[in-house]
């Protein structure tokens, strides 16, 4: 009986050994970066509404702060209640900076999945080492990265935008009920992790109709029906239920929104009309709509601080052109590379119907929220609001890898993810602040892409150790001073509109830490200038 070797069954199981593999590097380089970045801007709010969430008081009594807030965080959570439940530690003194450094390793896991889930997708698409091609450019994204390491919501987005999308075109493609279910879960799912993918009510239908457009099939008005009002039903449950039925069915007229939107609503609502979900979701989406149109940088009343890009600022609006600016400064060059030539492949190898039974699915989605963050939201504060966007280019990049025979092709491949490695792990362990080869001096990179792409409170423990390092070097003081001098981006931009350090205004940076911090060198005679 012939007995097949060890390189033989590696070679057969290459794959799955493969994003084995991969896995356990990302995890391995997630736990460095966690734990090199201090508490963010966010995750402090996050984590105490989550505390308050699994106390049973779910509602948004601090609008400013909790109007993103979302159940998905209590996750992040598990570590502390696992030492309670083990541990005879019942009190922390250190602000709950351990709890969230802990809960950071929930992210990271469930950040996971999104691998997965890409090289499943890609697999059925292109082949299996396609799909280990595309788990491997998820794997190594610094703006995937630095968020899955995160007591956010943003590494979550990234995986439910996916699954929806994922099971969106299963369903489609086959048909079954079983698809459907899964299309179901995942999409009321997604309501409870970020208040953008809202949009998926309006995105998933359009994909359905433009599949059906190209490929149409009898219409059973039964079998439709029937589906519909499970989709509803699924969505009602999962919502409620995940929101303890809290103050569901209140009437119109209980209600205090915010936003002109919503104030619009109710006002063509009859007053004694129930609204069957939760009050903390609905309000969540209205003081979501409310901070969006004050916009950022009124100190203390918005929720983020002004948008600044291309040296350019706006306090109260969004620059149409912010996500386009950060995407082509922050993202590493070999993917463009890759994403140009998967592109001409399609455009040699799909016909139009073919195109909208695949790929339609992955880009659909990068279209859709590129124009609509961009034209229709203010809420410009970094590209951590966008990155669900990438996995679908990673996907759809896997289309070059079954055409890959010739030499030249396979040299082209492997000198551009050497130079996707480089380019990336120059911010090991600092993946925030990641810009791409097309800023050379990164202590002006503000000037392209701003403060919040760059600085979101995640860098102090570096600054401490520059500190430590540099005992010269001190805090930028609110009066003009020579010396030695750091600041923050978000300072010397000014996001907030304090006006407290104008007067270094005239002064240019000589160098940064960490790509967050801003060196000055400043002598006594500038001053007097």
């Amino acid at each position: 009986m012939h007995h097949r070797g060890p390189l033989s069954y590696l070679r057969s199981h290459f794959p799955v050994i493969g994003l084995l593999l991969l896995i356990v590097f990302y995890f391995v380089n997630g736990i460095y970066y966690l734990r090199s970045q201090s508490v963010t801007s966010d995750e402090g709010s996050f984590y105490t509404y989550a505390v308050r969430y699994l106390k049973g008081a779910p509602d948004r009594i601090i609008p400013v702060s909790d109007n993103s807030k979302m159940p998905v965080t209590v996750l992040n959570t598990i570590p502390r209640l696992a030492q309670q439940a083990f541990s005879q530690t019942k009190r922390k003194d250190d602000g709950g900076v351990s709890d969230i450094m802990h809960g950071r390793y929930i992210t990271l896991l469930v950040s996971v999945l999104t691998i997965v889930l890409v090289f499943i997708w890609s697999s059925e698409l292109y082949g299996q080492r396609a799909g280990l091609f595309s788990a491997f450019l998820t794997s190594i994204c610094p703006n995937h990265m630095a968020s899955a390491g995160l007591v956010t919501t943003d590494a979550y987005s990234v995986l439910f935008l996916i699954a929806v999308m994922y099971f969106l075109w299963k369903y489609c493609t086959t048909k079954s009920g079983r698809h459907f279910i899964f299309l179901s879960i995942t999409m009321a799912l997604s309501q409870l992790v970020k208040q953008s993918l809202f949009h998926l009510y309006i995105l998933a239908p359009f994909c359905i109709g433009v599949y059906f457009t190209v490929y149409p099939s009898q219409i059973k008005y039964n079998v439709l029906l029937r589906r519909i009002l499970i989709f509803l039903l699924v969505n009602w449950l999962v919502i409620n239920i995940a929101w303890y039925f809290y103050q569901s069915f209140w009437r119109t007229e209980d209600y205090h929104f915010m936003s002109d939107l919503f104030q619009t609503i109710t006002n063509i609502l009859p007053p004694w009309m129930p609204i069957p979900l939760p009050k903390p979701f609905v309000d969540g989406l209205d003081m979501a709509k409310y901070y969006d149109d004050l916009g950022g940088g009124f100190d203390p009343i918005s929720s983020f601080g002004k948008v600044t890009i291309l040296g350019h600022a706006k306090t109260g609006g969004g620059l149409w052109y912010y996500y386009f600016v950060s995407i082509f400064y922050k993202t590493p060059i070999a993917y463009f590379i890759l994403l140009l030539w998967s592109t001409i492949v399609l455009v040699k190898t799909r016909s139009f119907k073919a195109f909208v039974a695949k790929e339609f699915f992955l880009f659909a989605p990068v279209i859709y929220f590129l124009i609509v963050l961009s034209f229709f939201y203010q809420t410009q504060t970094g590209l951590r609001h966008i990155i669900f966007i990438y996995p679908f280019i990673f996907i759809a990049v896997g289309a070059i890898v079954p055409g890959i025979n010739a030499r030249y092709q396979k040299t082209l491949l492997v000198l551009t993810s050497l130079f996707l490695l480089i380019s990336v792990f120059r911010y090991w362990r600092n993946y925030y602040p990641y810009t791409n080869e097309f800023i050379a001096d990164k202590k002006m990179a503000f000037q392209y892409v701003g403060a919040s792409n760059l600085e979101f409170k995640q860098g102090g423990f570096f600054l401490q150790r520059y500190l430590r390092d540099h005992p010269q070097a001190q805090i930028v003081s609110l009066q003009p001073r020579a010396g030695s001098l750091v600041m923050s981006v978000a300072d010397y931009l000014d996001i907030w509109n304090r006006h407290q350090y104008d007067w270094i205004q005239q002064f240019k940076p000589i160098d940064h830490v960490a790509y967050t911090y801003l060196v000055f060198e400043i002598e006594e005679k500038n001053l007097k200038r």
